[in-house]
This record gives C-alpha cells, structure tokens and sequence, in this order.
C-alpha cells in the first residue's frame, strides 16, 4: 500500500511538472505580451519566452524574452516593425503576473531591430518640421530624399528637395542634409542653414536602455540595429 502511494505520489508530480513546461510559458509569454503593448503602444505584440526549468517564471526570471511588435509608436514615430530578443532578464514578478504590465529590473544583453517606412517618413516630417507640406520621402541605397513645398514665414511657398543621410548622435537619430534644392537649383549653404538636420528618435524614450549599432537605409525604409552592449563589445 505504501509503495503504491508513493508510485501515485511520483507519477503526479511528473505530470505537475510537464504541465508546468507546457503552461508556464504560455501564460508568461501572454503576459510579457500584453506589458509590451503597453510600453511600445503596438497594437498586437508576440512574445516568446524561455526559463528551464520553467518554475523559474514564477520569479520573474527568463533566460530569454524574444518579442516582435507591428506599428509600434514610440516618441513621435511609428515603427512599422520592431523585434527585440532580450537575455538573462529579470521581470518585475507582481507587475507581470497581476497587472500584465512589464517593468525590466534586470537584463543582460538587449539586441532590437526597428524599421521606419518612408510613407512614415514622410508623415513625420510634415507634422513636425515647420513649414513642410505635403512631403513625400523616398529611401534607397544609403540615401533618404525628401521633396516638398515649403513656406517661408507665410509670404512665398517654394519647392523643396532635400538629400542626405539618417545617423545617430549619442542616442539621437537624426536626418542630416547633405544636398539642398530650391525649386530645382542648388542652394548650398542657404539651404544647409535652413534645414541642415531634422531630428527624428530619441533612443532615450524607448523602454529598453539601447544605443546604436548601425543605420540601414534600403528599398524604402530605414532600419536600426541597436543594443545595449558598450561600443567596444559590439560585433560587426
């Protein structure tokens, strides 16, 4: 009898156990989910997560938190994707659990992806560079040009173009004019002094503590690589 008991003892708390590898990351990964809508106001969020054994996720504690997110708007730009995969992380346990929201206490490393659509782009520059209507951005091989009409203090509206490239300064990117038309005539400097740089994303405002790795600009979008190892650690 006594042998017995403890056969049927064993044999549940096997199946407790592969019911908690199988339910444990379903619940965690909905959970991580819903807190990463949040902070990256996307409207639909995947979350995958990984912690062996999985009983550690009752702690708040992943080995890995991998997250992919479709028009995410962080300060004034949507990204029209975004993936992060963030290791060794240690969540807030009661905010996640109980309020389905994520706070970060601790993480290894951080690697995310973003990518801004040039219809994007040009959206965000005319809401937000003054005098700009009616921008139209195009993104290719290195190069972001944006024509436009702009005017001047409301006495003459001309046609713009400007070219040039998106870089980061500290955890500022910005857009930096490297060539200026005027109704279709280089203006030079008058032209660098009006519009030489429009900010764009301040990495600051993200939840997730990165700095830039590199700047892609191609087929009609730009994408950043960025994460949250010192420079000297970062790979090419």
């Amino acid at each position: 009898m006594f042998k017995r008991l403890v056969l049927i003892l064993f044999i549940l708390v096997v199946i407790a156990g592969v019911a908690a590898e199988v339910i444990l990351p379903k619940i965690a990964s909905d959970a991580v989910a819903q807190g990463m809508s949040e902070l990256t106001g996307a409207a639909q969020v995947k979350a995958v997560v990984q912690e062996r054994p999985a009983v550690g996720m009752l702690t708040g504690s992943f080995d890995q938190i991998s997250i992919e997110a479709d028009n995410a708007k962080m300060d004034k730009l949507t990204f029209s994707h975004l993936a992060a995969v963030l290791t060794d992380v240690q969540l807030d346990r009661e905010r996640l659990y109980f309020r389905r929201s994520v706070a970060i206490e601790k993480v290894k490393d951080i690697d995310l992806t973003a990518t801004i659509s040039q219809d994007e782009m040009a959206r965000y520059i005319n809401q937000n560079v003054k005098g700009v209507k009616n921008a139209a951005v195009t993104i290719d091989k290195g190069k972001m040009q944006a024509s436009s009409s702009f005017a001047f203090g409301g006495i003459a509206t001309v046609a713009i173009s400007l070219e040039g490239r998106i870089i980061a300064d500290g955890q500022r990117i910005k857009f930096v004019t490297e060539r200026f038309l005027l109704n279709n005539t280089p203006v030079g400097n008058i032209g660098g002094a009006m519009l030489a740089e429009i900010p764009l994303v301040d990495l600051k405002k993200l939840p997730f503590g990165v700095t830039v790795r590199e700047i892609v600009l191609d087929q009609g979008k730009v994408t950043l690589f960025t994460d949250n190892r010192p420079k000297s650690a970062k790979k090419d």
